[in-house]
């Protein structure tokens, strides 16, 4: 049997796993930079056209302003015809509870109709035509109404054969009434 023995030292092997680490590292930080890179030069690029984009849309809009400069006008004079309107509105449903309230105890409205800003024309219903005046001097003493005028009153034939609880009064009259805006912008309605 043989043995060798050998005395000469043995170069030890190096560890080069932490140059491969560093190595990877690096690598990995250059990928980094080169992609960060690449996106802000896109980001530039989108910028630099968005900014010719809002020139190019600011150069369109001042022409357009500068070929349309009428109807800048037109726009200023349906806004303050809008106000005007704003300021013009009857509030309708105290009106015509006002007037109901004023009715007799079996007078009825046969039609209400709003014909301008401030003018009515209703069709009431009475049991006689005495009803019709004494309604007409009521609504001349309410201070949200400023003329009152009687257009007319017409007589419905009543049929006596008709039941006691299907029967309507005779006399239609029809009003043209004219509201007072100050008054109901400012105090509203209230009867009086």
């Amino acid at each position: 049997m043989v043995v060798e023995i050998n005395l000469l030292e043995q170069k030890e092997k190096r560890n080069i796993l932490p140059y491969l680490v560093v190595a990877f590292f690096a690598f990995f930080l250059l990928t980094l930079a080169i992609v960060f890179n690449t996106q802000k030069s896109n980001l530039v690029e989108e910028a630099v056209r968005l900014d010719e984009q809002i020139v190019q849309v600011q150069a369109e809009q001042e022409s357009f302003t500068t070929s349309s400069g009428g109807e800048g006008s037109g726009r200023e004079e349906l806004k303050t015809s809008l106000e005007q309107l704003k300021g013009t509105i009857v509030p309708t449903v105290p009106v015509v509870e006002g007037l109901v309230s004023l009715l007799p105890e079996r007078g009825f409205f046969e039609s209400f109709a709003l014909t301008g800003t401030s003018e009515i024309t209703v069709n009431v219903r009475f049991d006689s035509i005495q009803e019709a005046a004494k309604y007409t001097n009521i609504l001349l003493q309410q201070s949200f109404i400023s003329d009152v005028e009687l257009a007319g009153v017409e007589t419905d034939v009543v049929d006596n054969t008709e039941d006691l609880y299907d029967y309507q009064p005779r006399y239609i009259a029809s009003y043209y009434i004219v509201l007072e805006e100050s008054t109901l912008a400012t105090v509203g309605v209230s009867t009086q």
